[in-house]
């Protein structure tokens, strides 16, 4: 009985205010969605767009690189909007718009403009999700609060990349990303149908 009440004592619905426990399962959730396809990129470019391993390494740069400049210049504008959190929702479903570009990727300039559009969803999200988690933190306990996202953000990805080579190899990519896409939908539903004071 100790080990057990040991176990749960990791898991951050025991510790954490509603606010931060939603976030985590929300985000969580998305970075396991994210995850699923990211170790496998480079092979999905070569297999669906007959890509090499240099368009695959510069289309994948794009994503970031323009996450990173937007995020410069949403962030002013961010700070602006009165419901943050809303800006998390949309970073969902533009992202699930995304993968569903994936499902049905043509050929490279599809993939380019893609990777666009996935920097600008993590441009509009990751910010505001950042700023709402940290809203939500209790100073004296910030780096426990904290570690409990990052803690299970990093167990999501090491899941997901062990899974999602399986569910590939069953369903391809076509039905993988199907999935992802619903998902990230149904992230940003979620989100956006709570109690505006939840978050």
């Amino acid at each position: 009985m100790k080990f057990i009440s040991f176990l749960l004592g990791f898991f951050p619905a025991r510790k954490l205010n509603p606010s931060l426990r939603v976030l985590i399962a929300v985000n969580t959730g998305m970075v396991f969605i994210v995850a699923m396809f990211a170790p496998f990129y480079a092979v999905y470019v070569q297999d669906k767009i007959g890509g090499n391993l240099a368009i695959a390494g510069f289309s994948w740069a794009v994503y970031p690189i323009v996450a990173g400049i937007l995020i410069f210049l949403f962030s002013q504008w961010g700070m602006k909007v009165k419901e943050q959190e809303l800006l998390l929702a949309v970073g969902y479903f533009i992202r699930g718009l995304v993968f569903l570009s994936y499902a049905f990727m043509g050929n490279i300039a599809q993939l380019i403009f893609t990777q666009v559009l996935w920097g600008i969803g993590s441009a509009l999200g990751v910010p505001a999700f950042d700023a709402t988690y940290g809203k939500h933190t209790n100073s004296e306990k910030s780096i426990a609060e904290w570690g409990q996202w990052e803690g299970m953000a990093y167990i999501a990805t090491g899941a997901a990349a062990l899974i999602s080579g399986f569910v590939i190899q069953l369903v391809g990519y076509f039905w993988l990303f199907c999935l992802m896409s619903a998902a990230s939908v149904l992230l940003g539903i979620y989100i956006w149908l709570l109690p505006r004071g939840l978050l």
